[in-house]
């Protein structure tokens, strides 16, 4: 455990947000090398690497969601859970990555595959191309310990763009900036249905009840994300007194050229309209079925854009959830459209799952097999190859990922720990 809390602090003090993470990148390389395994890369940024004739291919991400001051991660150990102090902690996927780490420096026949910007739609994985040698692939990207997950959503962003037009506000109406802030955030798959509040929501919300025009609007961090904090400047010819007291209002004279959005109005019903959160449940697989996080809304040079993210656990209703919200957006005013789609994992029990659940049992009781509201690289990874993959997916406790309140239980890293030693060794 102590080295893999080194290699994990080690990660923790190198640049690994998506799309920059080049860094991280370059370190994996060394590492391996320093280790006599093979190393190629791809032009995504996917590093393979291969020692000796291995059966079995380990895989986790090296990107992080960066939240808060991640130029500087600083780790906080409360007993045996494991925070950051102001920022998110990449424990997903960096602890995947450490646990693989040291069972690079402990195994002689091995491949081990890092991928790319999963956190950004499953760049990496969707282009990776480069053949494996193993027929079984272990993912490390899980999030809770003594489950054996087989499935996962598959996923879609919709990027919705409505041009601006202005009209001038009279001397009469006074500009107020409406803001809430430190919500808790979240993970849009695995918090989804948590019920945490979406900051962009609870704005869009209390804007809806009052008779005013919107100056500007902004909100949330990452589309994957549940928004902790969003604000908007608004103008109104008289008080405003808000009916939801977790946000706050006050007079600016930040605002020099007094113009307000002319279709304010529909901005604003169309973003109290969206269903935020879990549209369908799974009773058999007790998860959301689908579901849809409006993560982040911006507005620059006279542009506003908002970004969604779609889940679903089959491809079907993930097409009709992606084309409905589509043309939501598209009766506001909107030009919409879909990107980064990536297809659902669908669940399978074969020999190799069966064997990583009877390693799972030598230390949890009733190990369960699962499947997730969140993606993971399984899926693209197997019909990224052309003969038939295995695939499983395992990991230690990481609850709040995506959010400040990040925080991964070290007893159950401990547990992976020696669950992978045995899975490898059989």
């Amino acid at each position: 455990m102590q080295k893999i809390m080194e290699h994990f602090m080690e990660i923790s003090s190198l640049p690994r947000c998506s799309y920059h993470a080049d860094k991280m990148k370059e370190y994996i390389k060394a590492f391996a090398l320093g280790l006599d395994y093979e190393v190629f890369e791809d032009e995504y940024g996917n590093v393979l690497c291969r020692k000796g004739e291995p059966k079995i291919c380990l895989q986790a991400h090296y990107d992080m969601v960066c939240i808060g001051d991640t130029s500087s991660i600083e780790l906080v150990r409360e007993h045996n859970i494991l925070k950051a102090k102001n920022s998110t902690l990449g424990a997903d996927n960096g602890m995947g990555v450490a646990l693989i780490f040291e069972a690079m420096e402990e195994n002689d026949a091995l491949e081990c595959l890092f991928t790319a910007d999963e956190e950004v739609g499953l760049i990496g994985a969707s282009h990776f191309e480069m053949p494996l040698i193993s027929t079984r692939l272990l993912n490390l990207d899980s999030e809770e310990e003594g489950e054996v997950c087989i499935g996962c959503a598959g996923g879609v962003d919709i990027v919705s763009i409505l041009n601006l037009t202005y009209e001038p506000l009279s001397e009469l109406e006074t500009i107020y900036e409406i803001s809430v802030q430190d919500f808790p955030g979240g993970h849009s798959g695995v918090d989804i249905d948590k019920k945490i509040p979406s900051a962009i929501k609870v704005l869009a919300r209390e804007l809806a009840h009052h008779n005013i025009k919107l100056i500007s609007i902004h909100g949330g961090d990452r589309r994957n994300s549940i928004p902790k904090s969003a604000s908007a400047f608004v103008a109104s010819s008289g008080p405003i007194e808000l009916r939801d007291k977790r946000l706050d209002i006050r007079p600016s004279s930040a605002i020099k050229n007094r113009k307000s959005i002319r279709n304010s109005a529909v901005i604003i019903k169309a973003l109290d309209a969206f269903a935020q959160g879990v549209r369908e449940w799974d009773k058999t697989l007790d998860i959301p079925s689908t579901s849809i996080n409006l993560g982040v809304i911006s507005q620059e040079n006279d542009i506003l854009r908002i970004d969604c993210a779609v889940r679903a656990m089959d491809d079907e209703s993930l097409a009709i959830l992606a084309d409905e919200t589509v043309s939501f957006f598209e009766m506001a005013g909107f030009t919409a459209r879909q990107e980064g789609l990536h297809s659902a994992w669908k669940p399978q029990v074969g020999p190799f799952t069966a064997r990583v659940k009877i390693a799972m049992e030598k230390i949890y009781e009733n190990v369960p097999y699962k499947a997730i509201h969140a993606g993971l690289e399984c899926g693209v990874l197997i019909a990224s190859q052309t003969k038939e993959i295995e695939a499983v997916s395992i990991g230690p406790t990481i609850r709040f990922p995506h959010s400040l309140r990040e925080e991964c239980d070290l007893d159950s890293v401990e547990k992976i720990s020696r669950i992978l030693k045995e899975i490898i060794k059989g």
